[in-house]
C-alpha cells in the first residue's frame, strides 16, 4: 500500500484488510490440513504413503508461503507501539507536513497505522537529507 503524506489520508484505507485476513486464515487452514494429511500418512499403514507424503508436503509448503505473503500484507494495518508513537510525535514537531497529515488522520476518527508511520518516516528522512549541509 502506498501512502502519500502530502495528500489527504485515504478514506478507504481498511478496504483490503478483510480480504487479507480471510486469505491468511484460509491458507493457514490449508497448511494445517497439509500437516494433518502428513500425520495421517505416517500413522496409517497404506500403500499410498509416498503419494500422501508428497501431497501433504506440497499443501503445507504452498499454504506456508501464502500465509507469510498475506501476513506481511496484514502488518501494514498494525497499530503503533508506544515507541513508534513517541517517534511520530517527534516527527510531527520537526515537520509541519507530517503534522498536517496526522491531524487529518485524527479528524477521520482513527489513529495512524504502521504503513502511515513508515511513510512519515520515509518522508522525514528524505526531507532531512535534502536539508542537510552536504546537499547545499
Amino acid at each position: 500500500m502506498k501512502i502519500d503524506i502530502t495528500r489527504e489520508p485515504p478514506a478507504d484505507i481498511f478496504r483490503n484488510r478483510g480480504k487479507y485476513l480471510w486469505s491468511f486464515i484460509a491458507f493457514l487452514i490449508m497448511g494445517c490440513c497439509g500437516v494433518l494429511l502428513g500425520v495421517y500418512a505416517i500413522l496409517s499403514d497404506t500403500h499410498y504413503y509416498e503419494n500422501l507424503e508428497t501431497a501433504s508436503l506440497a499443501i503445507f509448503v504452498g499454504g506456508a508461503m501464502l500465509v507469510s505473503y498475506f501476513g506481511e500484507k496484514l502488518q501494514a494495518y498494525k497499530s503503533l507501539t508506544p515507541d513508534q508513537m513517541k517517534e511520530l510525535a517527534e516527527m510531527v514537531q520537526k515537520h509541519p507536513e507530517i503534522e498536517v497529515y496526522c491531524t487529518l488522520v485524527t479528524k477521520a476518527g482513527r489513529q495512524p497505522i504502521r504503513v502511515e508511520f513508515e511513510a512519515c518516516q520515509n518522508w522525514a528522512e528524505d526531507a532531512d537529507r535534502k536539508n542537510s549541509p552536504q546537499n547545499q
